[in-house]
């Protein structure tokens, strides 16, 4: 079995995770709520999620000795700044704090494709940010005719179309990292690390069954929500996870 995590790593991990995905999903919401019709309403509280994803990276610079830990976390507050004074050039260094998470993980150690495995999770960190945190920005908005009334769908179908796409990127770039980080199959249940990683595929699933009933009009968008968090945490203990020998 792997060594147990740094749970203090780990919730810093989380905390960063949680807020960097949940600033692009916002940026993602608030864009699709500008599109002709406009939809007012649409306007997901960024400046909190660029709040958490800069208190985690600052957590965790007492942690990291890597070369690429400052520039990221400078990223994220400059992000936090542009985001406070209305600034619409927030995008580009939410997505360079997302690209840049990766030099820090266990991508950077698989050799000698290293670098692709960092393309690839950096990859994977943007689309989740389009896709769950999107759902994470659904979730902090409350229409005042409710989920079920036009202007609503109307948000919930456009969102429908870049979550599906930003999904099918997600789970494809999870999957090539899995077979990369696991030494056999066997690694999903002999190793905490392969726990946990089937734990994480179980909640992404359930995110899908709950997305499912959200857009049919069923009040699930706050359980999904729950479900991406929990998500995001089990990511935060991969991440602090040595990889399985």
């Amino acid at each position: 079995m792997s060594r147990s995590p740094d749970l203090v790593l780990a919730a810093f991990h989380w905390l960063e995770y949680l807020g960097l995905l949940g600033g692009i999903g916002s940026f993602v919401v608030r864009r699709l709520g500008r599109m002709p019709p406009r939809i007012e309403w649409a306007n997901p509280p960024m400046h909190i999620a660029f709040a958490a994803a800069l208190a985690g990276g600052l957590g965790l610079l007492a942690f990291e000795h890597g070369s690429w830990a400052v520039p990221r976390v400078a990223a994220e507050g400059a992000a936090l700044v542009l985001c406070l004074r209305g600034n619409r050039y927030v995008a580009p260094f939410a997505v360079l704090a997302a690209a840049l998470l990766p030099l820090a993980g266990h991508a950077s150690g698989v050799s000698p494709q290293a670098a692709g495995a960092e393309f690839a999770d950096a990859l994977h960190v943007l689309s989740a940010g389009m896709w769950a945190g999107g759902i994470l920005a659904l979730a902090s908005l409350q229409p005042s005719d409710g989920w079920r009334s036009p202007e609503a769908r109307m948000l919930l179908e456009r969102f429908g179309r870049v979550a599906l796409i930003a999904f099918g990127v997600t789970a494809l770039t999870g999957l090539l990292r899995a077979t990369e980080q696991l030494s056999d199959v066997s690694d999903l249940w002999t190793t905490t690390y392969g726990v946990v990683l089937m734990l994480k595929s179980a909640g992404v699933l359930a995110m899908l069954a709950a997305s499912l009933a959200w857009r049919r009009g069923w009040p699930a968008g706050g359980a999904e929500a729950v479900l991406a968090t929990a998500v995001v945490g089990a990511t935060a203990l991969l991440a602090a996870f040595p990889l399985p020998a």
